[in-house]
């Protein structure tokens, strides 16, 4: 196991953390993610809560650790951690921990990446107040979300072929923007620090080449520094939009060989690396976690508007984050490429079967 291999825990979670709630449309609150919470929060408290410190109980299994607290109730009216700890400490608990198999297998880097990544008990900062920005513009295909939602599959091959019109993709790029109180985004309360690095290759009306979007316009000077000064950094798009062309070319086997030499990088509509501000790591180690979950909120959200744009789309498990960042210019650990993403016409693979959700559910 590698120690990139700690993004696919973390990325889920967050997928499952921002999912909306299905149900008839306006939907009830979103939960609230306790790991970031505004009060005082410790990731021992939340093992206490899950009794998940009770040692006696996993001597002879693995080691346990949770993902996340969810309140589900009054967006407006968050709990205290500290308070939901006092009855936890007079409570009766039984069971032991069971093993998962006969042989346990030791993997010292992630046992290492979750204790320094452990967050302080201490007050949170307060939440940014994003900029007021329009509503995106409708999708391509009037859906409920409900149904996105169960339509929603990853792409596992690409045409080579289809294209989007470039409103599709700047309205994607909209839905990618934070938002005041709006979901995905109120589920994580920590400032902006992940930005799409985009090799576009098949968007009609938009010169095939490397992009950036700035999902926090304030970066721009920090990223023209970070990268190679030869880049135009050239405005496209709405004018809200911080989208910058840094180079017109043909990225398609650039693209292909950053995603291990797979396909899927160069047949798709366009490929995106998720640039993150790594800098902030160095003083406040539990931010890794944060970057991560920040990834995944921008994958869920490009998932579903692929699926409202009439394609499909895929996290990419393989990529060359080096490769990355030496075709951006970048060097040192100020910018970290931590996902990649890529997005297109799919081609079904026939040996597979796709059932309905929910089919096997009583």
């Amino acid at each position: 196991m590698s120690q990139e291999q700690i993004q696919w825990p973390e990325i889920a979670l967050i997928h499952r953390v921002t999912r909306k709630p299905l149900g008839p449309e306006p939907a009830a609150p979103v939960p609230a993610s306790l790991p970031l919470p505004a009060a005082p929060a410790l990731d021992l408290s939340f093992a206490q809560l899950a009794r998940q410190r009770r040692s006696a109980d996993f001597e002879s299994a693995e080691a346990e650790a949770p993902d996340a607290l969810l309140w589900v109730g009054d967006p407006d009216a968050q709990p205290d951690p500290a308070r939901l700890l006092d009855p936890m400490r007079s409570a009766s608990w039984y069971g032991h921990a069971n093993r998962l198999s006969q042989e346990q297998i030791q993997w010292p880097e992630i046992a290492l990446i979750h204790r320094v990544t452990r967050k302080p008990l201490g007050p949170e900062p307060a939440a940014p107040v994003p900029a007021s920005l329009p509503l995106p513009a409708a999708p391509a295909l009037d859906l409920s979300f409900a149904q996105l939602a169960r339509q929603r599959r990853s792409a596992v091959d690409f045409d080579g072929r289809t294209s989007i019109s470039a409103a599709a993709f700047f309205a994607m790029l909209e839905c990618l923007m934070v938002r005041h109180d709006t979901p995905p985004w109120n589920a994580l309360a920590s400032s902006i620090l992940v930005h799409p690095a985009l090799m576009v290759h098949r968007v009609a009306d938009l010169e095939p080449g490397l992009y950036m979007f700035l999902r926090d316009p304030a970066r721009l000077l920090d990223l023209k520094q970070a990268m190679r000064p030869e880049w135009l950094w050239q405005k496209c798009g709405p004018d809200h939009l911080p989208l910058y062309l840094l180079l017109p070319y043909d990225l398609r086997e650039v693209a292909k060989s950053i995603c291990c030499h797979q396909d899927i990088g160069a047949d798709s509509c366009f490929a995106l690396g998720m640039l993150a501000h790594f800098e902030a790591v160095l003083h406040e180690p539990w931010l890794y976690r944060n970057l991560y979950w920040e990834c995944g909120m921008l994958g869920q959200v490009l998932y579903l508007e692929a699926e409202a744009a009439g394609v499909r789309a895929t996290g990419i498990g393989c990529f060359l984050d080096d490769e990355m960042h030496a075709l951006l210019g970048i060097n040192g650990h100020a910018w970290q490429s931590l996902y990649h993403f890529t997005m297109g016409g799919a081609v079904d693979d026939h040996r597979l079967s796709t059932l309905p959700p929910y089919e096997f559910q009583p």
